[in-house]
């Protein structure tokens, strides 16, 4: 809840009341200009502080006591300690103040007061006030405090009829004294991934007295969390670093940065043992606009993000891409069954695919940030949106809520509970709503003949009786490992085909018993092994075929790929270092980012590659090396 536009205000007011008040003592204006320096950095608790220091000796100061009231209202537990500074301020202005820029801004900062205090009738009356003394002219004051008032309304229909909720702490394995926000949690619920203000010595120490945002992870073992650790190769850049999704199977990360083209979206994939450099997304995804979070299908045919580009609803706005029969995304398509001229942020989409949670400033919001959901029909068509209702909602932001497989359970980040560590947390809730579809967790994975590449192997996935696809997925391209996310009480036909396979099909049984509840226990569909038509590359060609880097033959639909061993900001000058590899099969890339980044080999499929990368990693030299597709380098040379 961040207002720091009206600490800007306030500098111009010292100025003013310096060279009006004779008979205060001097006002400290190196102090001052300190302490709004540390509020617009949102170190609050700091502010505070030095701002308490200079009413020591000007009690009656307004904009030292406008501004620690500003710092209050931004601090977890202060807003009342805030209504008693705005208003002490309030009344030390003249009639003409009053109706001006300050006491306008004063006059709404004590409304929003009230609101975050649950007092919304007396946040009613304080902007019923303000509309009263507002110039005739003066229509967009009068239009935002009319915005106030009917989100004051909406919280007391909404606290009228309040959710049950059980909420618990994910624990000390988890959360820390600082911020840990956005979890992201993989399909068996195995996995848990979020980001986090903590100590580290791979994040910088901030104004505000928290680190630079870090992506850390979970597994869970007998039904307990195990302690977090840091993804520590995805930080190559300072400044904040936050997860955004994850992948069914927790094998594709999408990050968010905050770079010198704006803020973008990147991913990250898993091998198996290490997380690749992170790429940033292509357009329509990115653009020179803002784009800050996505979530997407489980089959990863459509994909919805946040943008603020030019043409939408207003602000951020939800958009939606789908993946052409080229493999290319589609034109992306404004959701304006989800939007308003208001933000929306942080889409997360039902690993069913047919409700969207995100979080909004339009709708019926109780204030700032609501989570909201909207349930798609059988035609594909958005239904109305809803507001997830309090105590899910408050006054105050609300973000990130991550649906689970499990009925009426989801993640979410708060700060407001007497069990915190400090900032916000990360909880397990059980809120009480009707279930909607049952879901199952089927797990499987694809081997093949030859050990022959599976990129471009497909999972279709049809109800019995039925032509049209629920999904298609794909196996991850090195495990062979999938996971389907199926609706139960209804039998489906799984279909394995691929080119250069002969195509498989089975059929399945979802039943009640296999969905997700809280045993959390996924089913099992038996390994597929699927046989190639073509015969294998003899060794010694594909020694020669590794060598070969330009004019790579990608008709077949499997890519080839390398192994990434090193980046430096100068080149090298001798090869001599990747000791126990073939000089001749390392190449150097000049990127744009200004790294030189040493690949070694190409390789025809991912399998390929993780050979690759087991001989360089048993030079027991570059352990921190990663498999990526070469037409990667393309982008970081050329963007």
């Amino acid at each position: 809840m961040t207002r720091p536009q009206a600490l800007i205000v306030a500098i111009f007011l010292l100025f003013c009341h310096l060279s009006g008040a004779q008979t205060e003592t001097k006002v400290d204006t190196k102090k001052f200009n300190e302490a709004v320096k540390l509020a617009n950095d949102e170190a609050f608790g700091e502010a505070i502080k030095l701002f308490a220091d200079i009413l020591e000796t000007n009690p009656e100061n307004v904009a030292v006591l406008y501004n620690i009231g500003n710092c209050y209202l931004n601090t977890s537990d202060g807003p009342d300690t805030a209504i008693v500074y705005f208003e002490k301020a309030y009344n030390l202005l003249e009639d003409d103040e009053k109706i001006g820029d300050i006491g306008v801004d004063i006059q709404l900062s004590i409304g929003k007061s009230y609101q975050y205090l649950l007092e919304q009738e007396k946040a009613i009356t304080a902007y019923e006030e303000l509309i009263a003394i507002l110039p005739a002219e003066d229509d967009l004051l009068r239009q935002e405090a009319l915005r106030e008032i009917e989100i004051c309304e909406n919280a007391i229909e909404l606290m009228q009829s309040p959710v049950v909720l059980k909420v618990k702490n994910l624990g000390p394995n988890i959360n820390s004294k600082y911020d840990d926000h956005s979890p992201m949690i993989s399909a068996d619920q195995s996995q848990l991934f979020f980001t986090s203000r903590r100590a580290s010595s791979y994040s910088d120490l901030l104004f505000d007295g928290q680190y630079a945002e870090r992506i850390y992870s979970s597994s869970k073992e007998d039904n307990e969390w195990k302690k977090a650790k840091s993804l520590q190769e995805l930080f190559k850049k300072p400044g904040h670093e936050a997860g955004v999704a994850i992948s069914a199977q927790a094998t594709e990360l999408v990050i968010y940065r905050n770079d010198i083209d704006g803020a973008n979206l990147y991913s990250s994939m898993f091998d198996g043992s290490t997380w690749s450099e992170p790429v940033k997304a292509v357009s329509p995804i990115n653009s020179k606009y803002e784009e800050t979070h996505l979530t997407a299908t489980a089959d990863k045919q459509t994909l919805y993000f946040t943008s603020n580009r030019p043409g939408g609803m207003g602000g951020l706005d939800i958009y939606r891409v789908r993946k052409l029969p080229n493999g290319e995304w589609g034109k992306a398509e404004n959701m304006q069954a989800f939007n308003t001229m208001y933000d929306e942020e942080t889409p997360v989409l039902h690993p069913n695919g047919k409700i969207m949670y995100f979080s909004s400033e339009g709708h019926n919001s109780m204030g700032q940030f609501d989570i909201f959901y909207c349930v798609m029909d059988d035609e594909g068509n958005w239904g109305p949106v809803i507001n997830m209702g309090y105590p899910i909602n408050t006054p105050d932001d609300d973000f990130f809520f991550v649906p689970t497989t499990t009925p009426n359970v989801a993640y979410y980040a708060s700060a407001r509970y007497d069990d915190n560590y400090g900032g916000t947390d990360i909880y397990l809730i059980e809120y009480e709503e009707p279930e909607i579809n049952r879901l199952a967790v089927i797990k499987g994975c694809i081997n093949s003949t030859n050990d022959a590449p599976i990129e471009n192997v497909v999972i279709k996935v049809t109800r019995e009786g039925e032509t049209t696809p629920v999904g298609q997925y794909r196996p991850h391209p090195g495990t062979g490992k999938y996971v389907l996310i199926l609706e139960a009480d209804a039998k489906y036909v799984v279909e394995y085909s691929g080119l250069g396979f002969e195509e498989q099909s089975t059929t399945l049984d979802v039943t009640r018993e296999m969905t997700y509840k809280s045993s959390s226990t996924a089913s099992n569909l038996d390994d597929v092994m699927m046989l190639a038509d073509a015969k294998p590359v003899p060794e010694s060609e594909e020694e020669e075929t590794v060598k070969v880097v330009q004019a790579l033959d990608t008709s077949d639909g499997i890519p080839y790929y390398t192994v990434q061993i090193l980046s430096l900001k100068q080149a090298l000058s001798s090869y001599d270092v990747f000791v126990g590899l073939e000089h001749d099969l390392i190449k150097e890339y000049k990127c744009t980012d200004g790294f030189y980044r040493y690949s070694y080999g190409s390789f025809k499929g991912y399998k390929a590659a993780l050979k690759g990368k087991e001989k360089v990693l048993n030079t027991k030299l570059w352990q921190d090396s990663f498999v990526r597709d070469i037409k990667q380098y393309e982008q970081l040379m050329n963007e």
